[in-house]
C-alpha cells in the first residue's frame, strides 16, 4: 500500500492515495485562499512535483520519484542526510566528513545516486541550487556539502532517479535530491537526540533543535518561523580504535601493533634520547645503536639495537573526527492583495570540524626517497625535502667512535620532537554557508508565476599543522651545510633547538618548523528565475498546462592558496589555486498534453548557455498510460549534460601529492627482496621484511593536475520504462527500469596510464635501497638463516617515482543500467493498529566503461566487482498501536568480488585469496560477503505535546569485515564500526 515514502503515482482516489496526496502537496498560490469554495478545491488539488515546473492534480508523473517523511528519517535511525542517503537503494556510499581528510574536500559529504558521483547528482533546498562547497573534491568535483542543510527544518525528501537536466540545467544526470522543508509553522517545540556506541566508547552524535513560529496565512496573512539546530559529534581516538580492526588486517600487518610500543617505550610526555645510524661504506649495511641514556632499548633488529618510544594514542584522523555543526533556518510567507504572495528565506550554517593528529612528529634523517611535492611559483621544479645528518662536530652528536668511524663522524637522528606537547598537530575545517531566497509568486487569470532572486556562498577554510615550513626548519635546525664527499645535507653544530630536553623555547621553535597553515576558498552563487505556468487550450482528454521560465546566474569560485605553500615551503602541500568566474543563462519550457483519457505527454525543453561553449539543448519527453484503474504504466527519454566545473576549465591546477600511486617496477623488486628475508629463521630478517612488503606498491608522489580550458561538456542520454501496479488498497507495486549513457566525461588523469602522464621523473636509488640489499646478502651468507637464495640476488633497477605531471581532459564513456521495485502494503489490524510492511531494490544490470578507441570496453562490466553490487535493497515495518509506533528497518548490500574489473582480477581472485593484492581471510577468498544490518526503534506519543524514541542500531552487533582496498582496513563503507548502537530521542510541542 502507498506510503509517504512511495514514488508518486496516478491511482483512483481511495483514501490512501488522497492522504498521498496531502503528504506531498505544496500549497498553491495564495489567490486560492481568497477564491470560491469550488476554485479553491481545484486549485489545492494542484500541486508542484520534484522534476516538474508544472502543477498538477495528479501525484503521479512519468518519471519515479520517492518521497522520505520526516517519519521515515526516524524510523531509519539516520541523524544526517548522507545517513538518508546511505539507506536508499538508488544512492551509493558518498564521501563522510569524518572520513574526509586530507581529500581536498575536507569537512564535507557528499549525494552519490547511482554511483556517478556528486558530480552527477543535483541536489536542491526546496526546489533551487545551493552554493558549491568551497574545496572541490580531489580538488576536481565541486558539489553540494549536504551536511549544510538545515536539517531540523526537514519536512521531507523528494529523489528523482530519473535524468532532469531539461529542468534543472547541469548536474542533474543520475537524478536530484530536493530536500524541502516544512511551508509554514505555528508555536514551537524543542528536540534533543543523543546517540551512543557500545563498541566505540568515545563514540557520540548528540543534537539538539528548536523551532518556532507565529502567523496563519488563511487568517493573519502571513507566516513566519524559524529553525535552529546544532549538532556534535565526539571524536574517536587511535586509544579507542587501534584493536577494534578486523582481525585479518592484523595479520598482513603484523608490525602494526608492536609498533606501537605500547607498555615498552618510553611514555608520552617522558624525554627520550632516541638513536643514532649509519651506513657501513664497504656493505652499505645500517647499524644504528641507542643513544646514551635510552631506558627503552630495542635489540632484536637486525641493524642493531635502538630507542624507541610509545604512540601517543590521541590520533583521530583515522577513526573520527569532532564535529560541530549549527543551522539557523528563518522562513517568511507574506500576503499582498488578493493573487500575490511574498516568501523569503534565509539558511546559515557554520561547521568546524577538528581532528588531533596523534603522536608529535619526529625527527628523522632521512635516507629513503626526500619528500616531493609541487607547488605554484615553483612551476613544474619538484621541491623536495629531507631531514639532515648531524655533523661529526655536533654538540648533539653523542654516537659511539665506531658508529662515527663509518662515515667520517657524520651520523643519522631518530629523536621524538615532543616539545609542542599533545594537541599541537592535526586539522581543523570551518565552513561559512549561507543563501537568502526572496520572491514573489501569485496568479492571473488562470496562470501562475513566480519569481525571486537567491544568494548563496560559502567560505571554507582548512586548517592544517603536519608538514615542515623550510624556512621555519632552518631556523631550528639551521644554517645548514654539505657533506663535500657525499652531498649530505647536515644540520648546524649549534642549533637553535635544544636535543636533550623539553622546553617552551623548543616548543616557539618547533610551532615555525611545524606551523599552522591554512588554506581558504570561497565559493558565490547569485541566481535570479522566474516561471509561469498555466492552461493553454483544451484538447478533448483534457487541459493542456504549460510552463515557460528563465534563469540567469552569476558564479564565483576562489582559492588564493596559501603564500608559504604557494612559494614550496610547505612540504607535501603545494596545495590547489583557482580563480574563475562565468555567467550562465537559461531557457525552458514544459507542456503537460493529456493526449487521450489514459494516455498523457510530458515535454520539456531547455537551453542553457555557458561561455566559451556553444548552447545546451536539453530535451526530456516522457508519456504515462493509464491501462485500467489499477495499473498506470510510465516512461521518459531525456538528455543531460555537465559543464565543466570551474576547478577543471578555468585558471589555476592542483599542486599537491598523489597517495596510492603504484609503480610496478619498484613494487616487484621490492617484494622480491621482501619475499626472501621473510623465509629468514632470523628475527630482524623477518621484521625488515615485513617493513618493505608492498611499501614501494604504494607511494606518495609529487602530483600536479592543470586545468583545460579546451575541455567539453558532459553529455548523457537517460532513459526510463516502468510500472505502478495496485491490485487493491493494502498493496502497491512498482518498477522502474533505467538506463544512462554519459559521453566525454571529464576526468582527472589516471597516472596508471602512460598516456596521461605529461610528465613524470624519479628519485635515484637511495642509502636506504642499498642497506635493504644488504641486509639481504647477510641473509644469504649465513646458513642460519634457513634460506636457500638464487644465484643472482634481487635488486633495484631504478629508484621511486618523485613526480607526475597530468591535465583534466575529456575520456571515454560510461553505460550503467538496472532496475528499481519498490512495493508497498498496509493493513489494518483492527483494534491492533496498523502495520506498513516496505521493500524498496535497486538491481544493477550493467556499469561499462569505454576508455577510448584504442582500449574500448576494456575492463568490462563491473557489475559483481568491488564496491559494484549487484542487489542493494531496504526492508521495513512500522506498526502502530495507540500512541506507540515501533519500527524495524533492515539494510542490505549484495556480495562483491574483491577485484576491481577483470584486469585486476587477473592478480586478485579466489585462487591467489588477495585483493588489492593482500592476503583476505580463507573464508573470504571468493568476494566481499553480502552485508545486512537492522535496526529497531520505538516511538511513544503520551499526548499531544510530548513525543519520546529509543532506537536499537545494527540490532545484532554486526562489526565489519576486513576489506584491504580500503582505507581503515575495514568495510566501514556499509557496515558500521561502531557495533550496536543505541539512540534516545526527547520532545515537545508548546
Amino acid at each position: 500500500m502507498l506510503t509517504e515514502r512511495h514514488r508518486h503515482r496516478r491511482i483512483t482516489a481511495t483514501p490512501l492515495s488522497i492522504a498521498l496526496g496531502l503528504a506531498v502537496a505544496v500549497v498553491g498560490s495564495a489567490s486560492a485562499q481568497d477564491a470560491a469554495p469550488d476554485t479553491k478545491a481545484t486549485e489545492l488539488s494542484r500541486i508542484e512535483v520534484t522534476g516538474s515546473n508544472i502543477r498538477r492534480s495528479d501525484v503521479e508523473t512519468a518519471s519515479p520519484v520517492q518521497v522520505i517523511s520526516k517519519q521515515d528519517i526516524e524510523n531509519m535511525g539516520a541523524r544526517t542526510l548522507l545517513q538518508v542517503l546511505d539507506n536508499l537503494p538508488a544512492a551509493r556510499p558518498g564521501q563522510q566528513d569524518a572520513r574526509s581528510l586530507f581529500t581536498g574536500s575536507d569537512g564535507a559529504s557528499q549525494a552519490n545516486l547511482r554511483g556517478l558521483g556528486a558530480q552527477g547528482t543535483l541536489v536542491l533546498l526546496n526546489g533551487r541550487r545551493l552554493s558549491y562547497y568551497g574545496a572541490p573534491a580531489g580538488f576536481q568535483t565541486q558539489f553540494v556539502n549536504i551536511d549544510a542543510i538545515p536539517a531540523a527544518a526537514i519536512e521531507r525528501m523528494e529523489v528523482l532517479t530519473d535524468g532532469a537536466s531539461a529542468v534543472y540545467g547541469t548536474d542533474a544526470v543520475a537524478g536530484v535530491i530536493n530536500v524541502i522543508t516544512k511551508r509554514s509553522y505555528q508555536g514551537a517545540e524543542i528536540n534533543l537526540t543523543t546517540d551512543k556506541s557500545s563498541r566505540i566508547s568515545s563514540y557520540g552524535e548528540h543534537q539538539g533543535s528548536i523551532t518556532a513560529g507565529f502567523g496563519d496565512l488563511d487568517e493573519d496573512r502571513y507566516n513566519v518561523y524559524a529553525s535552529v539546530n546544532l549538532y556534535r559529534r565526539d571524536a574517536i581516538p587511535l586509544s579507542d580504535f587501534y584493536d577494534k580492526r578486523p582481525d585479518q588486517y592484523y595479520v598482513n600487518n603484523p608490525n602494526y601493533l608492536p609498533n606501537l610500543r605500547l607498555g615498552t617505550g618510553s611514555k608520552p610526555g617522558e624525554f627520550n634520547p632516541g638513536s643514532y645510524f649509519a651506513f657501513d661504506p664497504v656493505t652499505g649495511r645500517r647499524v644504528q645503536e641507542a643513544a646514551p641514556g635510552c631506558n627503552n632499548v630495542l635489540t632484536s633488529e637486525a641493524a642493531g639495537p635502538r630507542c624507541i618510544w610509545e604512540t601517543w594514542m590521541n590520533n583521530e584522523i583515522d577513526a573520527g573526527a569532532k564535529s560541530e555543526r549549527n543551522t539557523a533556518y528563518v522562513n517568511a510567507h507574506f500576503l499582498i492583495g488578493d493573487s500575490t504572495e511574498a516568501f523569503a528565506e534565509a539558511t546559515y550554517t557554520d561547521i568546524d570540524l577538528t581532528a588531533n593528529g596523534g603522536t608529535p612528529r619526529a625527527y628523522g634523517t632521512t635516507t629513503g626517497n626526500p619528500t616531493s611535492w609541487f607547488s605554484r611559483n615553483t612551476g613544474t621544479t619538484v621541491n623536495q625535502f629531507l631531514y639532515p645528518y648531524l655533523g661529526p662536530n655536533n654538540e648533539y652528536n653523542h654516537a659511539s667512535p665506531e658508529l662515527k668511524a663509518l662515515m667520517g663522524g657524520v651520523v643519522g637522528l631518530q629523536y621524538l620532537l615532543q616539545d609542542v606537547g599533545a594537541n599541537h598537530f592535526g586539522q581543523r575545517n570551518t565552513d561559512q554557508s549561507y543563501r537568502v531566497v526572496a520572491g514573489l509568486r501569485g496568479d492571473i487569470g488562470d496562470w501562475n508565476w513566480e519569481t525571486a532572486f537567491a544568494t548563496a556562498g560559502s567560505h571554507s577554510v582548512t586548517y592544517q599543522t603536519t608538514n615542515v615550513n623550510l624556512a621555519g626548519f632552518e631556523k631550528a635546525f639551521g644554517p645548514y651545510s654539505v657533506d663535500p664527499g657525499t652531498g649530505r645535507v647536515i644540520i648546524s653544530d649549534h642549533p637553535a633547538y635544544k636535543f636533550g630536553e623539553i622546553s617552551e623555547a623548543n616548543a616557539a621553535l618547533i610551532r615555525e618548523a611545524f606551523p599552522t597553515f591554512d588554506i581558504q576558498s570561497w565559493t558565490r552563487l547569485h541566481t535570479l528565475d522566474g516561471k509561469i505556468e498555466g492552461p493553454l487550450f483544451q484538447m478533448p482528454a483534457g487541459e493542456v498546462r504549460a510552463a515557460f521560465g528563465f534563469n540567469a546566474s552569476r558564479e564565483t569560485f576562489y582559492t588564493p592558496g596559501n603564500p608559504d605553500a604557494a612559494n614550496g615551503l610547505i612540504t607535501q602541500q603545494g596545495g590547489s589555486w583557482f580563480d574563475g568566474k562565468r555567467n550562465t543563462y537559461a531557457l525552458f519550457a514544459e507542456t503537460v498534453a493529456p493526449l487521450t483519457e489514459k494516455l498523457e505527454l510530458d515535454a520539456a525543453l531547455r537551453v542553457d548557455k555557458y561561455p566559451d561553449f556553444s548552447a545546451n539543448l536539453a530535451p526530456k519527453i516522457g508519456l504515462k498510460y493509464q491501462m485500467f484503474d489499477q495499473l498506470m504504466l510510465r516512461g521518459t527519454y531525456s538528455t543531460g549534460f555537465r559543464a565543466p566545473s570551474l576547478a577543471e576549465s578555468g585558471n589555476g591546477g592542483v599542486f599537491a601529492q598523489l597517495g596510492g600511486y603504484r609503480d610496478e617496477v619498484r613494487c616487484n623488486e621490492t617484494n622480491a627482496i621482501a619475499n626472501l628475508l621473510l623465509k629468514s629463521q632470523r628475527g630482524g630478517d623477518v621484521d625488515l621484511g615485513n617493513t618493505l612488503l608492498n611499501t614501494d606498491c604504494s607511494r606518495t608522489v609529487a602530483r600536479m593536475t592543470q586545468p583545460n580550458p579546451d575541455l567539453k561538456p558532459e553529455k548523457a542520454k537517460i532513459t526510463t520504462l516502468g510500472f505502478v501496479y495496485e491490485p487493491t488498497q493494502w498493496l502497491s507495486v512498482s518498477a522502474d527500469y533505467w538506463f544512462i549513457y554519459r559521453s566525454n566525461e571529464i576526468v582527472a588523469p589516471d597516472f596508471t596510464r602512460d598516456e596521461d602522464i605529461i610528465s613524470s621523473s624519479r628519485s635515484p636509488i637511495t642509502e636506504s635501497d642499498r642497506a635493504n640489499l644488504a641486509a639481504l646478502a647477510a641473509m644469504c651468507a649465513d646458513p642460519a638463516s634457513g634460506v636457500a637464495c638464487p644465484g643472482t640476488l634481487p635488486g633495484y633497477s631504478v629508484g621511486n617515482v618523485a613526480s607526475v605531471v597530468g591535465q583534466y581532459k575529456n575520456r571515454g564513456k560510461t553505460l550503467i543500467d538496472g532496475f528499481d521495485i519498490d512495493a508497498r502494503s498496509r493493513f489494518s489490524l483492527g483494534e491492533w493498529g496498523n502495520l506498513n510492511i516496505g521493500v524498496a531494490a535497486t538491481l544493477a544490470n550493467r556499469n561499462r566503461s569505454y576508455l577510448d578507441d584504442e582500449s574500448g570496453w576494456y575492463y568490462g562490466d563491473l557489475v559483481g566487482y568491488y564496491n559494484n553490487p549487484r542487489l542493494r535493497a531496504t526492508l521495513n515495518a512500522d506498526w502502530s498501536y495507540k500512541q506507540v509506533t515501533t519500527s524495524v528497518f533492515v539494510n542490505y548490500v549484495g556480495g562483491t568480488k574483491w577485484a576491481l574489473q577483470q584486469i585486476d582480477e587477473q592478480d586478485n581472485n579466489p585462487q591467489t585469496c588477495t585483493a588489492g593484492y593482500l592476503p583476505v581471510e580463507q573464508s573470504k577468498c571468493d568476494g566481499a560477503p553480502s552485508w545486512w544490518t537492522a535496526n529497531l526503534s520505538v516511538a511513544w506519543r503520551p499526548d499531544e505535546h510530548w513525543n519520546v524514541g529509543f532506537t536499537i542500531k545494527n540490532l545484532f552487533d554486526r562489526l565489519p569485515f576486513y576489506d584491504p582496498n580500503s582505507f581503515l582496513g575495514d568495510s566501514s563503507d556499509y557496515a558500521t564500526i561502531f557495533g550496536r548502537g543505541y539512540s534516545l530521542t526527547v520532545g515537545y510541542k508548546f
